[in-house]
């Protein structure tokens, strides 16, 4: 949806997502009557051979993935990869993703957080986990998973860079009336490109979890209101609640 085939009092609302990620909640948006505008601030790079090194690790016990983005790094690093460990995925969507290419997933938490998904898993003292993850991610689920008792290996598995002249796009499009911001690199990289006293014209913020909102807050934005579940659908419901629309 653009803003030349939309109402003028049409509230649009910022997407910030990946290019490849952008759809599925620009769509949503305009089935509850807003006007999407997508500018993505992240542009992942997959770390296909780093993964790939670790595909033939053995003994472990637990993969823990929490991101969709994860497990299409796995899928194609590691096909065969992990044969006897169990997989967590952080929630429905992840989930999907995963068993979509073969992997079947034994633990997902009520709520898609990385606290969580390391609470689900119960007893973790001895076990041997891999944590694939994004190059800058909140610390909270590898420290979680240590104090647990766990024997931890990370690898990175995709970096999130800046696409070529982010910011410029996003002050063409603004203001707008709403911000939406799924992830820590998002809130970041927003706050790096709008001064401090422009930053009214991103409207109100909705994030979609906890760590979102702490990058967020953090990088000097103020948060309006975070995602409740903490997915797509729940980013929608909170921007309906702050501006109330009839469905289209």
């Amino acid at each position: 949806m653009t803003h030349s085939d939309t109402p003028d009092d049409t509230p649009r609302v910022l997407v910030t997502r990946a290019a490849e990620d952008a759809q599925v909640l620009s769509y949503a948006l305009g089935v509850a009557g807003f006007e999407s505008v997508e500018i993505p601030l992240l542009r992942r790079v997959w770390s296909v051979d780093a993964v790939a090194e670790v595909a033939g690790l053995t003994d472990l016990d637990w993969v823990i993935v929490t991101s969709a983005t994860t497990a299409d790094v796995i899928g194609v690093a590691a096909p065969q990869g992990w044969p006897n460990a169990r997989i967590a995925a952080v929630g429905p969507a992840t989930q999907r993703r995963l068993e979509s290419m073969g992997f079947p997933v034994s633990v997902v938490p009520r709520k898609a957080t990385g606290a969580d998904l390391v609470a689900a898993l119960g007893d973790l003292t001895g076990k041997r986990v891999l944590y694939p993850r994004a190059s800058v991610v909140d610390s909270g689920t590898a420290k979680a998973l240590r104090e647990a008792g766990s024997e931890l290996t990370e690898v990175v598995a995709y970096t999130n860079e800046p696409p070529p002249r982010y910011a410029e796009q996003l002050f063409t499009q603004l203001p707008v009336h709403a911000t939406t911001l799924l992830s820590g690199s998002a809130a970041r990289r927003i706050a790096e490109a709008i001064p401090a006293e422009r930053l009214g014209l991103l409207g109100k913020i909705v994030v979609i979890g906890p760590s979102t909102a702490a990058a967020a807050r953090k990088a000097g934005l103020t948060v309006h209101a975070m995602a409740n579940p903490h997915t797509v659908k729940g980013i929608v419901s909170s921007v309906r609640q702050l501006f109330p629309r009839d469905p289209q």
